[in-house]
């Protein structure tokens, strides 16, 4: 089994799509497939660790771990502890943002939220997983 990896990511907009492709190359590499629920829940996570959990001299780390059922996620911020910590609500339809936790909470098997030492939050998820090459065998059923 690969051993877990990670990477920091700086507080700037485009590392979300940094920490996307970082996700893609390490499932890629791990022989693992991704129906793209994992990918767009690092994107969400990321996104809010830079509006909700972070300031402007910290950013992000996100952090990929396989083990027998699958794969955990996690995305590590330096929220000040005596904040709130975060949960799922419903938006309005007409609102713009609110739904990453609720999309984490449609996609994930599991999800929750830990405290960081010595400070901060992770935010982590589990995607039960399947080898690259099964799934391509279950996708070559399924479109005859």
């Amino acid at each position: 089994m690969p051993e877990a990896t990670q990477r920091f990511f700086d507080h700037r907009p485009e590392s979300v799509k940094a920490a996307r492709d970082f996700t893609t190359r390490t499932l890629r590499a791990w022989g693992l497939d991704d129906n793209g629920d994992i990918r767009l829940v690092v994107s969400e996570l990321a996104t809010n660790a830079l509006a909700h959990g972070s300031d402007r001299d910290h950013g992000f780390l996100v952090r990929l771990e396989p083990d027998d059922s699958g794969i955990r996620l996690e995305v590590h911020d330096s929220r000040n502890p005596r904040e709130p910590r975060p949960h799922p609500t419903t938006p309005n339809t007409t609102d713009e943002t609110g739904r990453g936790l609720v999309i984490v909470d449609a996609l994930a098997a599991r999800w929750g939220i830990a405290p960081r030492r010595p400070f901060g939050k992770i935010v982590w998820s589990h995607f039960p997983t399947l080898p690259a090459t099964t799934l391509r065998s279950v996708k070559k059923v399924w479109t005859c």
